[in-house]
């Protein structure tokens, strides 16, 4: 919507209707293996929200937390992600991160973005589902700069849109702005920091000139508890009291009604106390089979290929609720595949998994190079399989591209990358990616793909072993 009106009037924004759960539907109306399934569907429905959720809390909820930032207020990290990000499962270490929930409860907010010159640059805009539903950046909207308005679902009233580049709306009161920033070389770090410093984010009545008096409240969000909310007993608690914040789509609606039948829903409680014995049972077990699930399809995403996973478009995931729940547990926050591409690597071009006991290469012809755009560029990250996070090693090297300085190429154009545990000789160590004493897996990026990498067309070469 780029400067069309003068002038749109918001009301109520909704994509479906509220879904209330009917009183005593458990003890009279359900059997133990129908709320099995129930409870096994819902948790996989809820499971991306309720990892959302955990990121909210961290940043914008819990003071204590070592990223607490508020909501509304960039958070920006000064280095390249490492092993101390334990936040966010498998994130890059090719940009640095300004990030915020964006609270749209009170009024809607401006987001100002800096010209970024040829640098690469995104804010990809995520909803409570995880869903992409708006980008700013180089690619969507260019590197010249700009003011976007953000609009919750419950604002009433009206703005005015031709002092603005864009109007966006969400269907959900919190907002992930997930921005990237791209830094080429430790030398390259302060002209970034430049860009990060430039992002705002204003309440409309401030950035246009009225007094707000409107304060963001964390009074009323819930408790995000590790130890206990990846079982039945927290999950789905919590997972009522979140859904209030999302309005169901049209086909959601249905879904949702079923999942009242074992007080699931929003404004729903959920009380295992108040369940016949063998209802709970089975509810807890729906939940564990689902958990397990969720897990194995994120160790499996898509279409393997010398050893490779090429996941199906991300980002954007309708439906399709297990894998939406499986790369929310591998990798939240995920681009979608115009703006980033993921190749998974859990295997060997054998078939074997890896492992840090192993000697491994990667191998790139000259002519079968990744293929990028003009300001794109790819990478490899190291990961433990356990923790999803990056590990610790001696070089503090946990991704390795084509931006690396040192990296050297064969005299034919071509590239080896060096991926082991312990350390290789001094010819080498360019194109070393130091590997954990145990098993990892590997993913691969690259920023503004060319359609050959998105349409199938290009393969990566097998990681093949060495010793």
């Amino acid at each position: 919507m780029m400067k069309i009106f003068k002038s749109i009037i918001f009301m109520m924004i909704f994509s479906g209707t509220a879904v209330t759960s009917t009183a005593n539907a458990i003890e009279h109306n359900i059997s133990a293996k129908q709320a099995n399934k129930i409870a096994y569907d819902a948790y996989i429905y809820g499971y991306a929200i309720v990892e959302n959720y955990k990121a909210i809390f961290g940043m914008s909820v819990y003071a204590k937390s070592p990223v607490y930032s508020g909501f509304n207020n960039f958070m920006h990290n000064r280095n390249l992600y490492g092993p101390e990000m334990k936040t966010v499962v498998s994130a890059n270490n090719d940009t640095i991160y300004s990030t915020t929930f964006a609270d749209l409860r009170h009024e809607p907010l401006v987001v100002t973005v800096p010209a970024t010159g040829n640098r690469y640059f995104t804010i990809q805009l995520v909803d409570m589902l995880t869903d992409n539903f708006a980008y700013i950046g180089t690619r969507s909207t260019g590197n010249q700069g700009g003011t976007y308005l953000i609009v919750g679902p419950d604002f009433k009233g009206s703005v005015i849109t031709e002092q603005f580049d864009s109007v966006i709306v969400s269907q959900a009161p919190f907002v992930a702005l997930v921005t990237r920033t791209a830094v080429y070389g430790a030398d390259d770090l302060k002209a970034a920091y430049k860009i990060q410093d430039g992002l705002k984010l204003t309440g409309y009545k401030r950035f246009t000139g009225k007094i707000s008096t409107a304060r963001t409240t964390t009074d009323q969000m819930p408790v995000f508890n590790p130890k206990l909310v990846y079982q039945a007993e927290g999950f789905y608690p919590l997972l009522n009291q979140l859904l209030a914040w999302q309005s169901p789509s049209a086909d959601e609606v249905t879904m949702l009604k079923t999942f009242g039948r074992i007080d699931v829903g929003p404004y729903s409680e959920f009380d295992f106390k108040k369940m016949p014995a063998k209802i709970a049972m089975a509810i807890k077990a729906g939940a564990t089979q689902a958990e397990l699930d969720i897990i194995k399809k994120a160790n499996n995403l898509g279409t393997t290929f010398n050893g490779w996973d090429y996941t199906p478009a991300m980002g954007t995931y309708g439906n399709n609720y297990l894998f939406r729940a499986a790369v929310a547990y591998k990798f939240i926050y995920t681009n979608s595949p115009e703006e980033a591409v993921y190749p998974i690597a859990n295997i060997d071009g054998d078939g074997n998994g890896l492992k840090g006991s192993r000697q491994y290469v990667l191998h790139y012809e000259a002519d079968n190079l990744p293929p990028i755009e003009k300001n794109g560029f790819w990478s490899l990250t190291m990961y433990d399989k356990t923790s999803r996070l990056m590990i610790v090693n001696p070089i503090k090297r946990y991704s390795i591209g084509d931006r690396n300085e040192g990296l050297k190429y064969g005299k034919d154009g071509s590239l080896t990358l060096y991926i082991q545990h312990n350390k290789p000789s001094a010819d080498k160590l360019g194109n070393w990616l130091p590997a954990p004493a145990g098993d990892f897996y590997l993913i691969k990026r690259a920023y503004l793909p060319k359609p050959a990498f998105t349409n199938g067309q290009y393969r990566l070469p097998a990681i093949e072993v060495v010793h």
